[in-house]
């Protein structure tokens, strides 16, 4: 197991780094409650009303008023901003936090005797809040142009993506997969079959899933004997999306800078999934809607125009689930 410390955390806003601003970080997610006990009731209740709430605290750093910090990204209003935060290293492959919405912020600065200024923030996010991964790390790129097609994430890898279980697969052709509680499939998404025991022929690695019913898909493998048990994690993203936070930018000459999202099936032939507004100036985000994102996932950059010199740092990362 991983074991991480206080500088794998990481917290970028409208491509503002902001980790260094303080001492904690802290996320709690919150599933909002609606109280139905009525007068004379002798205990609470409470019933779910299917919406969450993110709160971030961020709090105990020092006081800093520099250019692109926290003093100038919060000023104890609402804003609308696009949010990137973890806890393990802005690294390839590191499980991030994603949102862009409204942030109302409470922006504390504390001034003490004998001890240097302090600030706080506490956020709470109106916005939809999604799990992925980094495909680029806060890393500077001196190229015109490249791709980290050679360190693409693999969604399959992915800690949190959800493991749905499988009641049974049967004797036919393509086989019926069954599952307890709704797979929550569209027939195109491919799937990830693991565990599953007693087939002939074995039913396990990557296939194309054809929906039958909220409980039941089918997969291409002529099943002779029936098994049990496993799972399975679908690999593919439909409804994803995109974050990218340029955090630093020389052009050097050039006019601007094209990012895009790429995606694969195969980790080999790679197409554009998504294309970000082109970049002309450092601290700016941007979040971008993502149909269907398969399962392998990188990114690339192109210096548009002419010229020498030049360097970005762009932190990219994308939705998983």
């Amino acid at each position: 197991m991983s074991k991480y410390g206080p500088s794998s955390a990481f917290f970028f806003v409208g491509g503002k780094v902001l980790s260094g601003d303080h001492y904690t970080l802290e996320e709690t997610i919150e599933g909002v409650l609606e109280e139905t006990h009525g007068l004379g009731a002798s205990w609470a209740e409470a019933l779910p009303v299917g919406i969450a709430r993110v709160m971030l605290d961020a709090s105990g750093g020092l006081y800093d008023d520099r250019a692109a910090g926290i003093n100038q990204a919060f000023q104890g209003v609402s804003t609308n901003q696009i949010a990137l935060w973890g806890f393990s290293r802005t690294i390839v492959g590191s499980e991030v936090s994603m949102t862009a919405g409204d942030i109302s912020s409470k922006w504390r600065r504390i001034a003490s005797r004998d001890a240097l200024t302090k600030a706080n923030a506490g956020h709470v996010l109106t916005g939809k809040l999604y799990r992925g991964r980094i495909v680029h790390g806060d890393t500077s790129e001196t190229a015109a142009s490249g791709n980290t097609q050679a360190t693409s994430i693999d969604n399959n890898a992915s800690i949190s993506r959800p493991l749905v279980p499988i009641t049974s697969s049967s004797i036919a052709n393509p086989t019926n997969i069954v599952t307890p509680v709704p797979h929550g499939l569209v027939t195109g998404d491919v799937v990830f079959i693991a565990n599953h025991s007693g087939s002939t022929p074995a039913v396990a690695g990557e296939y194309t899933a054809t929906v039958i019913n909220t409980t039941t898909f089918t997969v291409p493998v002529n099943v002779t004997t029936g098994g049990t048990g496993g799972t399975f994690k679908q690999l593919n993203t439909r409804n994803a999306v995109g974050h990218l936070h340029v955090t630093a930018l020389v052009l050097g000459g050039y006019t601007n800078v094209t990012i895009k999202i790429r995606h694969s099936v195969d980790n080999s032939v790679y197409a554009d999934a998504a294309t970000f507004t082109v970049v002309s100036a450092a601290n700016v985000s941007e979040e971008l809607a993502i149909a269907n994102l398969n399962r392998y996932r990188a990114m690339s950059w192109l210096f548009n125009g002419s010229g020498s010199a030049m360097s970005i740092t762009p932190v990219v990362a994308v939705s998983h689930a």
